[in-house]
């Protein structure tokens, strides 16, 4: 079951293609162009918004931002 926080992370990735009804958790966001470069910045404050942590744009690591599952992985699951 997916955290409250990546599904406000999912709305804001639907809000901005509504074309799209739906985006699968290991979709990868950038090359599907669901992220692209000038809305990459958006996103990481999307993520910041829902999971209360702030992210540090120095030490990112894209790997953590290609999938729902990633994000969700990096941001949300605590241990």
């Amino acid at each position: 079951m997916a955290s409250a926080g990546i599904d406000e992370v999912r709305a804001w990735i639907l809000e901005r293609h509504p074309e799209r009804e739906s985006v699968e958790s290991n979709e990868n966001l950038i090359e599907s162009r669901l992220v692209d470069s000038l809305s990459f910045v958006e996103l990481v404050y999307a993520i910041e918004n829902a999971s209360g942590v702030e992210i540090d744009f120095e030490a990112i690591d894209i790997q953590d931002f290609q999938t729902l599952s990633a994000i969700e992985k990096a941001f949300f699951v605590t241990v």
